[in-house]
This record gives structure tokens, C-alpha cells and sequence, in this order.
């Protein structure tokens, strides 16, 4: 059955207005599917940009947790360091030649070891002295990382 209603422009078939108000509504949802669409490639694109950042992130922070680390193990390795008796000592604590009247003990201003001549020819400021002064080899290294 065809309705019809009076208009302005005279007679106008229902079915025709209300298929063009469907014609308009199916527009507007297409729109807003293309828009959506759109949207979700965007969010999705940042989704990805940002799990890069999280791994970057992660990575630096395991990082400086490794470096933190480090860090505290040297701490606690210069807290428990201690001036070596000399009469402890009856050997270089490096190349194990033993100390008597020819060959002196020297203690390692760095650690405090007791160490020979040959074992203790470095040089170095230590953190407590600005003076370069007798240190080991190992200390040596420490003190001047290349």
C-alpha cells in the first residue's frame, strides 16, 4: 500500500522519503565505519610505537640495574678493603715471590695489599688521595679504565 502526503512541491511518495532517509543514514554510517577504521589504524600504529618505547625502556632499565649493580658490588668492595699487616704477609700477594731482605714489601694504596716492587710499579690518584701513588696492577687497572 502507497501512502502519500501533501507537500509543498505536491504529492511526495512515502516509500521515496523514507528510502532517501535510509540513502542519507547508510552515507553518515559509512562515514563513521571510514572514520573508525581510520581511527583504529592510528591506535594501532601507536599501540606499536609505544610497545617500542616499553622494550626500549625495559632494556635501559635493565641497564642501568646491571650498572647499579656493578656499582654496589665495587662499594661494598672498597668498604671491606683493609691495610694488610705486614707480618701477615709473607708473600706478594700477585706473583707469590716471597719477602725477605731482598725483596721489600709494599703496601697497595688503593686495596691495601702488601705486593713487591715489581708487582706495585703503578702510579695512580686514589679516591683518597689526589697524589699519584703506589698502587697494583689490579688497583692500576681500576683506578685508569681505558
Amino acid at each position: 500500500a502507497v501512502v502519500s502526503t501533501q507537500s509543498t512541491g505536491g504529492k511526495v511518495n512515502v516509500n521515496e522519503v523514507t528510502m532517501e532517509n535510509l540513502l542519507d543514514e547508510r552515507k553518515l554510517l559509512q562515514k563513521s565505519v571510514l572514520e573508525s577504521e581510520e581511527r583504529i589504524n592510528r591506535l594501532g600504529q601507536e599501540n606499536a610505537r609505544l610497545l617500542s618505547d616499553l622494550e626500549k625502556t625495559r632494556t635501559t632499565l635493565n641497564e642501568i640495574a646491571q650498572e647499579h649493580s656493578h656499582l654496589l658490588y665495587l662499594q661494598e668492595k672498597k668498604n671491606n678493603r683493609k691495610w694488610e699487616d705486614d707480618s701477615e704477609a709473607e708473600n706478594c700477594k700477585s706473583c707469590s715471590k716471597e719477602f725477605g731482605v731482598s725483596l721489600r714489601r709494599h703496601h697497595c694504596r688503593n686495596c691495601g695489599g702488601i705486593f713487591c716492587d715489581n708487582c706495585s710499579k703503578g702510579r695512580s690518584a686514589t679516591p683518597s688521595s689526589k697524589a699519584r701513588v703506589r698502587v697494583c696492577g689490579p688497583c692500576f687497572l681500576e683506578l685508569n679504565p681505558r
